[in-house]
């Protein structure tokens, strides 16, 4: 078994999206046939501490004072967003009805993975790597091209500006501190050095095609070409190489980063990106180095006016991409919702948009049916108030594909090549959920520099009570069924709603106090979402995608812990090992399994469903008994447990809950008699 671990896992995706019939005869003011409206009151209860955030400034956030760790308020009046509790249950009714995952961005995500030959490295040694100076003019970003970099060895800059880069930069202690690693790092210490220089171009070693590097030397202004100094960021030590004691042999060859960059002073042409354009070049080099140091210095210079240094690669006469240092991040050639399975991109109504609405395109808009109240808490609050909390928020990038994507593999061990966004077959993972578990687990511990990332709060104590209103308007009798489904999932499982559900955080329980405006019991309507959904796909109740939900609904014992990896387990779960000569892989990297593989012992968990029955024989303790919502006589046998001491007689009304082998009624099992 393989070891990678996160303490969220993914609902799978399927195929298959269930799109309701009755989707275009949606209105506010025609009612359906069995539309109903109503009311229903849910009480919230914290099975373990919970946080939402109170409504803050950017000032606040960067301060991190006592509005921003605020649990949400009002006047003290302490509450869970109705936008909290929607999110929470329409996440479930979209997994629980065969949605569609319609609520996620279309980014597009940017890879820099020097593991991956065929996806990364391949394109650089392949393609001329340009270098420029990009300026903004408005809407307009231009790029002047400068042709290809020249490079310019640390032990070099040491002698021009009296630096120590070609020794400091072999510290393995230095750079595990991230701003260490930067641009702005060596920027700063170089700041008063000149960046202008003359230069000369050393001779190419011919023995070698493969390194097509230009290293250049200082010279006199008089006998030289004229070059602008370019420092990037430096993401690994550098170890110089070794050689056999009689100097003629490389036994290890030098690895790391040890130079700099010459940008040649003439230009070449210029290109011109328009900077508003949502799907293009710039705005994908914005989002995928938004969490840049580098560019965050870069970006204010860039706003003044000023220019600042990039690298580029260029086809038919335009900018393909371009990034901040040489080897920078490859855009993917896929966006996010390139990798959902076709039906997902439809822009038909599934269920969830049908209750909930939908805000898609101008001519796509559904008003939802469905309206939630803030809930508002019903205790105390000095005396379950706790202690002010510190963690440090260390998730996975989206990006991280062997996490993220799904791959092909048994074990958590990897199959061939790693799926990327690069690969046409690439499909997302699933629906993101947090597992319930019995016990919180410790913050992550910040890395030296990443202090200042952590997100204080003050948390809401375990068995905290919250009430809220649900109402609803016209929704037909499956609707409400679908919906009431979502909020109490089964008598055993939680909800996640909150800050640090990664740590336990913001496990709930959702019980339905009352419910106005309905004809029918709750599991009359439960019942007939089920069956909607049983004739729809064989084996609904059986189907991967619940037993992965329902999985994650309840706590369990698993195999690997739930807890984000640390940065060096990220890079050696991605690392593969190939032998030298067949080239075959001796090693192969990791993906995280689904969460029913990682479980101990691992159970089903069911989704109960609850009916009305009747008695329509009793001889002796043995009853048979008819579902009363059944339009056939099919009768079953009644499953009592031993200490249940109830006289029941033909003709009762019982209520039941119905236990399925696949797609039909195994048995039903007695709960309580109905007066």
């Amino acid at each position: 078994m393989a070891t990678m671990k996160a303490p969220f896992n993914f609902v799978p995706l399927s195929d298959n999206v269930y799109f309701p019939d009755w989707s275009e005869q949606i209105s506010h003011d025609i009612p359906f046939e069995d539309g109903e409206s109503g009311e229903i009151e849910l009480k919230i209860t914290a099975h373990s501490p919970i946080f939402v955030r109170n409504g803050h400034t950017k000032e606040d956030a960067e301060d991190k004072n006592e509005t921003y760790k605020s649990f949400s308020k009002i006047d003290n009046n302490y509450f869970i967003p109705a936008t909290s509790i929607k999110g929470a249950i329409r996440n479930v009714l979209e997994i629980m009805s065969f949605g569609k995952m319609s609520q996620i961005n279309n980014h597009r995500y940017g890879l820099r993975d020097l593991q991956l030959k065929e996806d990364y490295l391949n394109f650089f040694q392949q393609s001329k790597v340009h270098c420029g100076w990009m300026t903004k003019n408005e809407n307009e970003i231009i790029i002047a091209d400068h042709g290809i970099p020249r490079r310019i060895a640390h032990t070099e800059l040491d002698t021009l500006w009296s630096t120590n880069f070609s020794e400091e930069f072999k510290d393995n202690q230095l750079l595990k501190i991230e701003k260490n690693r930067t641009a702005l790092y060596k920027i700063e210490k170089t700041e008063n050095k000149p960046k202008s220089l003359f230069y000369k171009e050393l001779e190419m070693n011919l023995k070698n095609a493969v390194d097509t590097r230009i290293m250049v030397r200082p010279t006199d202004k008089n006998s030289g070409l004229q070059g602008i100094i370019v420092l990037t960021g430096q993401p690994s030590a550098r170890k110089d190489r070794i050689m056999s004691g009689d100097k003629k042999t490389v036994i290890k060859k030098a690895s790391g980063k040890g130079f700099e960059f010459i940008f040649p002073i003439e230009k070449v042409t210029e290109y011109h990106l328009n900077a508003e354009e949502d799907s293009g070049v710039y705005q994908d080099f914005c989002f995928i180095y938004k969490d840049s140091t580098d560019w965050q210095y870069w970006r204010k210079k860039l706003e003044k006016g000023e220019k600042i240094p990039v690298f580029f690669s260029v086809g038919n006469n335009n900018i393909c991409h371009f990034g901040l240092s040489y080897l920078y991040k490859l855009p993917y050639r896929h966006r996010v919702k390139d990798c959902l399975p076709e039906l997902h991109k439809k822009s038909d109504y599934d269920l969830s948009e049908c209750i909930f609405g939908s805000v898609g395109q101008e001519n796509n808009k559904l008003k939802g049916r469905v309206q939630f109240s803030h809930a508002f808490l019903q205790s105390d609050t000095n005396k379950i108030l706790q202690e002010e909390k510190k963690p440090y928020m260390a998730s996975p990038k989206s990006s991280y594909y062997p996490i993220y994507l799904q791959q092909k593999g048994s074990n958590g061990y990897i199959d061939g090549n790693f799926v990327t966004m690069m690969s046409d077959t690439a499909k997302l993972k699933g629906w993101k959920r947090y597992p319930i578990r019995e016990e919180l687990s410790d913050f992550s511990i910040p890395e030296e520099g990443q202090e200042k990332n952590t997100s204080p709060f003050y948390s809401i104590n375990k068995g905290a009570e919250f009430c809220c209103k649900v109402r609803f308007h016209n929704l037909r009798k499956i609707e409400t069924g679908a919906l009431l489904n979502a909020i109490l999932l089964n008598e055993k499982a939680y909800h996640s709603i909150g800050f640090a559900k990664a740590y336990g955080y913001g496990q709930v329980k959702i019980e339905v106090i009352s419910v106005i405006g309905c004809l029918h019991s709750i599991d009359s309507y439960i019942s007939a979402f089920t069956k909607c959904m049983e004739k729809w796909i064989l084996n609904y109740l059986k189907s991967k995608e619940l037993k992965e939900m329902m999985s994650m609904s309840v706590p369990h014992e698993t195999i690997i812990p739930l807890k984000y990896m640390e940065l060096k387990e990220f890079v050696d779960c991605k690392r593969q090992k190939r032998n030298q000569k067949t080239k075959e892989i001796e090693q192969a990297g990791e993906y995280l399994e689904y969460y029913s593989n990682l479980i101990k012992n691992s159970p089903t968990v069911p989704l109960w469903i609850k009916s009305e029955a009747e008695i329509t024989f009793a001889y002796k303790g043995f009853f048979e008994v008819r579902l009363i919502e059944n339009e056939d006589t099919k009768t079953y046998e009644l499953c009592k447990e031993s200490n249940q001491k109830v006289n029941l007689k033909v003709g009762d009304k019982i209520e039941v809950k119905i236990m399925m082998r696949g797609s039909n009624i195994d048995k039903l099992k007695f709960i309580k008699k109905l007066s």
